[in-house]
């Protein structure tokens, strides 16, 4: 039996256990009065797609920075990359959001909530990135740094070619992992009254007093964002993959 086929059996087999268990709620299901409000569900998502991709972008190149600021010989880099990644890693993220947005940004003049949400949820993901980007570029032996410089390689030649693929191929499941918690994280950007797919679903529910008919599309679309990404993931795991 071949891994597609078992994952199907097994994914078929989870969803008629919850249209089972579904079917067995007592009460009348509401799907009709839910269906009214699909364009809200729709705009909700994109909204969270769109802010999900920038702050996996941004998070991405946070990371790689700070995890070079965590290996610097500069006392000042190291201290600035540590102090961020122990600061950011030891708040929640609410308290972040809503000093981002009511402090910060406020202070800076930036008023769009768009665009602090997304600085704010790359900020707190890329303190994990950076410890994800440390701990491969510290597995990298010592060995393979001095073979680049002995062929020539500059010094940033070397980090390019041979140290980064390396390393990235050591933590793609752990910034997987992280990327996918980015995206579901994107759901408490709704305490800075931003119209994403969480408190688009909430406000279906207050009109409809549905809850689980407001809710169940929910976890459908955040399944549509992550279940892609842990395919590339995977995809992008074996394409660097060198030793078969």
């Amino acid at each position: 039996m071949s891994r597609s086929v078992a994952h199907l059996i097994v994914a078929t087999a989870v969803t008629l256990l919850l249209i089972l268990a579904c079917w067995q709620v007592p009460g009348d299901w509401n799907w009709s009065g839910v269906w009214e409000y699909r364009q809200k569900f729709f705009f909700g998502w994109i909204v969270t797609l769109g802010l999900s991709v920038a702050a996996l972008i941004l998070s991405v190149a946070i990371g790689l920075v700070v995890a070079l600021f965590l290996g610097a010989r500069n006392p000042l880099l190291e201290a600035t990359g540590r102090i961020y990644v122990e600061l950011i890693r030891g708040t929640p993220l609410l308290v972040q959001l809503l000093l981002g947005f009511y402090v910060i940004a406020s202070a800076v003049g930036l008023e769009n909530r768009f665009v602090v949400g997304t600085l704010v949820l790359a900020a707190f993901s890329g303190a994990y990135m950076a410890e994800i980007f440390r701990g491969g570029l510290n597995a990298i032996p010592k060995t393979q740094r001095d073979s680049a410089r002995a062929i020539g390689l500059t010094r940033w030649q070397s980090f390019r070619l041979v140290i980064l693929p390396q390393a990235v191929r050591l933590v793609l499941p752990a910034i997987a992992g992280q990327l996918v918690s980015l995206i579901k994280d994107s759901s408490l950007l709704s305490v800075i009254a931003i119209s994403e797919f969480t408190l688009n679903a909430r406000e279906v529910n207050s009109f409809t007093y549905s809850t689980l008919e407001s809710y169940a599309p929910l976890a459908i679309g955040y399944l549509m964002l992550t279940l892609p990404l842990s395919a590339a993931s995977r995809w992008l795991e074996k394409s660097f993959s060198y030793e078969r």
